[in-house]
């Protein structure tokens, strides 16, 4: 037996359960929406400057003088640095908790966005969006993942779609932010407009506490009631919890995650359909946010000021598009949303490729993106939920790792087949991907609404403990 890799004890389990029962028999409490703000702005900054790249994509060709190829790689620099961002931050996030990834990523976005705007040249551009990266793709599993374990079961749906919801709110700033900056002055200042607040806020995020579900996970039960306190959990309300769940049977809760955790055999197709999620509609998505101003730009003539004021409109339907999972997803569920957007996503990708002016590639773009919003919000909100504790935050980061380096791929094929003259190609690749995971998800996915975490996801835990304990 791998004695490094034991699982902890009955009476460990019990106290997870009882913490677990008494966040999600809680009220809702002050501190609690505050996390959710905290968490939600920092979404926010990030997804700016992930949207701000595709703004400067015309001015930065102009003034560095660059093919469509080389463009493509300025996108992929900063969606692989969130893919490594993704795998380190949720691995820290795991062994050594999540508060310190909750603070330091919005500190690395921070400076490296700022970097950008002094970028010298190309290279230099790719290093600091790579660095970037690295924050942004830390940032977005971490946050979503200690959502989880801070919100009741009741609002968990709500408190983890906060996060998605910021995104396509941050394509409307961004534009508008643009079409104020890119008016009276260059690409560079749009990167510098985010630095001063998101410090800000890495200073408000250095005092939300550590996870409790973590932290009693870890043993270290002192500060997990210190967290609890924090949230307006009492101890009388924890002695409550105690009370409903003592007679519960314990599956065993495990030490920190490693990668060969997902692949046991409870785990597998969980892991499998997560990867499809975020992998295959993640190529048409970033591809296109890079992508819509430049091609608006080169295909049909338009000014960088003009195709940016497509892009503003375009956020409108990306905002509908996720509001609307957000609000039903838990009356509905979170498969209908992943189904129907990722589908709908597709055929209006398909859709491109019989436009012929630039109010025609606008309509059809803005329709998809409404769809693709609905399906990655349902999406993100699905994630952190079908993984069990002890590799929840390895399992969303690896996907969302994953999802980056789908992300990247997306962008520098438009840029490889733009160059190429094969737009129809690029539209069936990016078209397919968008297909086949609202199939997979027919298919694969569960239905975690509504569902206490601990007993959604026993059955994966106690699936990875008997491979664990397994005789060798």
């Amino acid at each position: 037996m791998d004695t490094a890799r034991q699982t902890k004890t009955a009476g460990d389990w019990l106290n997870l359960r009882i913490v677990g029962h008494a966040i999600d028999s809680s009220p809702i409490t002050g501190p609690m929406l505050g996390v959710i703000v905290i968490a939600a702005l920092a979404s926010l900054f990030d997804a700016a400057d992930a949207y701000l790249v595709g703004f400067a994509m015309p001015g930065i060709a102009k003034e560095f003088a660059l093919a469509p190829e080389a463009l493509g790689r300025i996108g992929m620099a900063t969606l692989f640095g969130m893919c490594i961002g993704s795998f380190f931050w949720g691995w820290i996030a795991d062994k050594s908790g999540r508060k310190i990834a909750f603070t330091v990523t919005i500190l690395l976005y921070s400076l490296f966005s700022g970097a950008s705007g002094l970028a010298l040249g190309l290279g230099t551009l790719i290093g600091a969006r790579f660095l970037c990266g690295t924050g942004i793709g830390g940032s977005v599993p971490v946050d979503a993942s200690i959502l989880s374990e801070f919100a009741p079961a009741r609002i968990r749906g709500y408190s983890n779609g906060a996060l998605p919801i910021t995104w396509p709110v941050a394509t409307f700033i961004s534009a508008g932010l643009a079409l104020v900056v890119l008016k009276y002055w260059d690409w560079r200042v749009l990167f510098c407009c985010g630095v001063v607040p998101a410090l800000l806020l890495f200073w408000v995020r250095r005092n939300v506490p550590e996870s409790p579900r973590w932290l009693v996970n870890a043993g270290r039960f002192k500060e997990a009631r210190d967290a609890l306190h924090y949230l307006k959990i009492t101890d009388e309300a924890l002695e409550r919890s105690r009370q409903a769940v003592k007679d519960e049977p314990p599956p065993p809760v495990l030490p920190p995650a490693v990668y060969r955790d997902l692949f046991t055999p409870e785990m597998r197709v969980r892991t499998i359909h997560t990867w499809i999620l975020w992998v295959l509609p993640l190529m048409a998505s970033w591809g296109m946010n890079f992508w819509i101003p430049q091609l608006l730009v080169k295909i049909y003539g338009l000014t960088a000021l003009v195709a940016v004021g497509y892009m503003f409109y375009v956020s409108f339907f990306a905002i509908a598009g996720r509001l609307l999972a957000y609000l039903l997803s838990e009356k509905l569920g979170r498969k209908p949303f992943i189904i129907i957007g990722f589908t709908g996503a597709g055929v209006f990708l398909l859709g491109e490729i019989w436009t012929s002016t630039a109010n025609e590639f606008f309509w059809v773009a803005a329709i998809y993106t409404f769809f693709i919003e609905m399906g990655l919000c349902g999406s993100t909100i699905y994630l952190p939920e079908v993984y069990p504790l002890h590799v929840r935050v390895l399992g969303a980061s690896t996907s969302m790792g994953l999802g980056r380096i789908g992300g990247g791929i997306g962008s520098y094929a438009i840029g490889a087949f733009f160059g190429a003259g094969m737009l129809t190609a690029n539209w069936i690749f990016l078209s397919a991907g968008c297909l086949i995971a609202g199939l997979a998800t027919i298919m694969l996915g569960l239905e975690p609404k509504g569902q206490n975490l601990e007993q959604l996801n026993k059955e994966g835990a106690e699936g990875a403990a008997r491979a664990l304990l397994k005789p060798v």
